[in-house]
């Protein structure tokens, strides 16, 4: 088994990082509605769905991306 290289390991701690701020976001938010239920935290709600969906589009294309190079490192790209 060969090892991850230093991009995937980046790719693995930037995501380990968001993930930790996500739920200490959500335990926040959580915690702020239990104390002060009139509170407004759509706009944290949002911000954190935001958070989200942006490291889901990175990791989505940093995959995409590796699997192409992969491609063209073996010669099996195509020509548009």
């Amino acid at each position: 088994m060969s090892r991850p290289e230093t991009i995937d390991k980046v790719v693995i701690i930037l995501a380990g990082m968001v993930a930790i701020v996500v739920v200490i976001s959500v335990i926040g938010i959580a915690l702020l509605k239990l104390m002060h239920p009139e509170a407004d935290t759509s706009k944290g709600a949002e911000l954190i769905a935001s958070m989200i969906t942006t490291v889901i589009g990175a990791l989505v294309g940093f995959i995409g991306g590796r699997a192409y190079g992969r491609g063209e490192a073996n010669g099996n790209h195509n020509e548009h």
